[in-house]
This record gives C-alpha cells, structure tokens and sequence, in this order.
C-alpha cells in the first residue's frame, strides 16, 4: 500500500497539472503595482524573465526546476475602480500539489510593494518603464521691436508681421529678420528653450546712392 502511495506521489509532482488562473485585487494603481511586480521579478533571485511589456503592463517568466521541471508562467495587470485599483492575474502552469506559483509570486509582490510604499523611488522613471524627460514649453514668445518702427518681421523667412509685434514659435533654432525700406536688413539666428525673449532691432540706414 505505501508502495503505491509513494507512486502515485511522484507522478502527482511529475506531471504538469493544467493551467489555472489566480485574480488578485489591490487598492493601489496599476501604475504602482506595476513598479512592484517589475522589481519582484528582477531582482528575488527566483524567477527567469523571458518578456516584459511596459505598455500592456504584461510579464512572462519561468520558474523552477529538478524535480518538477521549469514552468512558464505570466502576469498581467488590469485597472479597476477608475484607476485607483488594480487586479494582478496570474497564469500558472504548475505542477501538481508540489508548488504554489501564484501564491509565492503575490506573496513577493506584496513584499516589494510595502517596501516601495515606505521609500518610494525618485519619479526617474514612468509607469512604463522609460526614463522622464523635462516637461518642454510648446510654445515661445518672441518680443520684436525695432528703431525706426514699422518694419516687416520674418520669422525662418515666413512674414509674421509689423515691428512692435510679439509672436509665438516652438522650441528650437529660428532665422529672425527684421525688413525696413532703405535700411539694411536686420537679421539674427536664435535658439529658444522658453519663456518671452525681448528683441530690439536697431536698423541703419542704406547709404545713399551715388547718381
């Protein structure tokens, strides 16, 4: 009897079992848990990532090993309650009563997440895993007078009006020319990153021509 026990043990641990799916609800946002689930993964020392998708917010991996051979499981976050919840599915394609993937994958989950919770990282990072960058202004604004006024204004060679004027352009390198007949042509090559910049155009007069 305990010889057929011990046989019908081990094909219990041999054989895979079928895949199952666990739902673990949290109260915090997917944003979060995502973070705790990413750190889990990288850095318990347990688990193989074979895929990790920021967008989608989904993960394979595989896990374990000897005995029970390596399984591949994954992990997908859905938000709830408007965003400020989150559900965490696990699929697991473990074998037989000898382990408890989905078990151990929240139960560390839950670890990184309490531990992000009291030291929360420095916001380097978006939720979907790529580096923040400085929030750039969309838009410029250019203040052009010129001494005499009334001189056309071009902005990268397009007309944008009459000298005083405040214009608007995007961030980066513009050719501003400011236009006044029997004046030489004021021209300048600017590089703007934000704010108002004042430019004040003193325009000279053509020399008169020789009859």
């Amino acid at each position: 009897m305990k010889r057929i026990v011990l046989v019908m043990l081990l094909l219990t641990l041999a054989v895979p079992g079928f895949a199952s799916t666990h739902k673990e609800p949290y109260n915090a946002p997917c944003s979060v848990l995502w973070t705790a689930l990413k750190d889990t993964l990288r850095n318990s020392g347990k688990y193989g990532i074979i895929a990790i998708d920021n967008v989608e917010m989904t993960a394979s991996y595989n896990i374990g090993g000897n005995l029970t051979g390596k399984r591949i499981n994954s992990a997908v976050l859905n938000n709830k309650d408007n965003g400020n919840g989150c559900e965490l599915q696990i699929q697991t394609a473990f074998s037989g009563w000898a382990n408890n993937d989905a078990g151990d994958l929240k139960k560390r989950v839950d670890e990184s997440l309490a531990k992000l919770k009291a030291n929360p990282p420095a916001n380097s990072e978006s939720p979907t895993g790529q580096p923040k960058t400085p929030a750039v202004p969309l838009q410029v604004s250019l203040a052009i007078d010129s001494t005499p006024t009334g001189a056309d204004v071009e902005i990268d060679g397009a007309f944008v009006g009459n000298t005083p004027s405040t214009v608007t352009v995007a961030p980066g390198s513009h050719q501003i020319a400011v236009k006044k007949k029997g004046f030489t042509d004021w021209t300048k090559t600017l590089n703007v990153t934000g704010g108002t910049i004042h430019l004040n155009a003193e325009l000279e007069q053509e020399p008169a021509k020789q009859l």
